[in-house]
């Protein structure tokens, strides 16, 4: 794909507001605003606070002009206000040239540290030479029915052939959504300057439960260490998951009932280089599952496990005391929305949820056993 480009240019998430004890949201807005000014590696001039925020969130910051987080805003399912991260096309960008050594995998990675939703993912494939595919032969292709899609619903046409032409499979409401336009057409239009004589775009938006599974699926089916970027193969991804969702049959005389029997165009296989359909996450693929969280936290927690094994000089027993001493004192600084994540981790589990006073009942047995272990006798 030398004429073309395969990126991310859209995420959006939320995560829950956890404020732990007498903490107010002004207290958490600044700690998590320190957390996020840390991992994008920016000074405090290049952070603004904004006046007015949006979606009901109460406050707004913008990191280094195109990344936006919001604190305190609609709650969740589980009753807990929540904050939003939203990297648009440019913030993407942003987020590359603010971390080059940072791939998207790593940065996911992060943000899982969060327990987060994610809300939108956007997977483009920029095509930018027309060899295989044009445009106005896509246009052809589709208006006459030469094609199938996960979609019921029929194409919108906006604006016209070299003035701009967007073709919509989909709509904002579904959770998938296929937008194909004329990009050349929409940066000359805004007065920006473009390097490419062709650049068509198909962007795949993928919201609400299939954004969180397409994260998922990411994660475990298609990490690449070599890939400098993403981390990611998120060619074979996009392409697949293009031919998944649009099919472009040969011309036939077949109704549109039938194109599915029907031959996929040969021009639409050399454009995508596969001939196999993905099969796109399914939309119940949770990303705030304990494996995923697990896979996360203990590449980190085994430096402090062998700092502490340094510390007492491989003495297990004093180890073991150590550990569970420190967990006690974990534990009691647990939050109402800590519980309520715990007991959705042992809803996926099938098990059993834990009560607050069931909770505070299991401090105080681990205090306890802490004790009887600690005596001489």
């Amino acid at each position: 794909m030398n004429n073309k480009r395969i990126i991310i240019d859209y995420l959006s998430l939320t995560f829950p507001l956890d404020l732990s004890g007498d903490e107010n949201e002004r207290v958490k807005a600044i700690t998590l605003v320190d957390i996020f000014k840390d991992f994008f590696k920016l000074d405090e001039c290049q952070i603004e606070e904004c006046k007015y925020s949006v979606n009901n969130y109460r406050y707004q910051y913008i990191f280094s002009n195109y990344i936006y987080l919001r604190i305190a805003g609609p709650q969740n399912d589980f009753g807990e206000k929540t904050c939003q991260l939203e990297l648009r096309g440019e913030g993407c960008r942003e987020f590359e040239r603010l971390l080059p050594n940072i791939t998207w995998y790593q940065f996911i990675m992060f943000l899982l540290n969060f327990s987060p939703t994610f809300k939108r993912i956007d997977v483009t494939i920029d095509d930018l030479s027309g060899e295989e595919m044009k445009l106005d032969y896509l246009f052809n292709k589709i208006k006459n029915g030469y094609y199938t899609s996960v979609f019921k619903s029929e194409p919108k046409y906006y604006g016209m052939l070299d003035q701009g032409l967007t073709i919509n499979l989909g709509s904002r409401k579904s959770m998938i959504e296929l937008c194909i336009y004329d990009k050349l057409f929409q940066q000359k239009s805004l007065g920006k300057p473009v390097d490419y004589n062709y650049w068509t775009r198909y962007e795949m938006r993928f919201r609400q439960d299939k954004a969180n599974s397409v994260i998922l699926s990411l994660l475990d089916n298609y990490k690449k260490e070599d890939d400098p970027v993403y981390g990611l193969d998120l060619k074979t991804f996009a392409t697949k998951a293009l031919y998944r969702i649009l099919d472009i049959k040969v011309d036939n005389n077949s109704d549109r009932g039938h194109q599915s029997e029907n031959d996929t165009d040969p021009n639409w296989t050399t454009f995508l280089e596969t001939t196999e359909k993905g099969i796109l996450p399914k939309a119940d693929a949770r990303i705030s599952t304990s494996e995923t969280r697990y896979n996360y936290i203990m590449p980190k927690a085994k430096m402090i496990f062998l700092e502490w094994l340094i510390d007492v000089d491989f003495n297990l027993d004093v180890f073991i005391e150590r550990f569970f001493n420190q967990l006690l004192e974990l534990l009691k600084n647990t939050s109402r929305s800590q519980l309520t994540r715990l007991n959705q981790i042992l809803l996926e589990k099938k098990k059993d949820t834990i009560t607050q006073s069931k909770f505070d009942g299991m401090l105080i047995k681990l205090a306890t056993l802490i004790d009887e272990r600690s005596l001489p006798f």
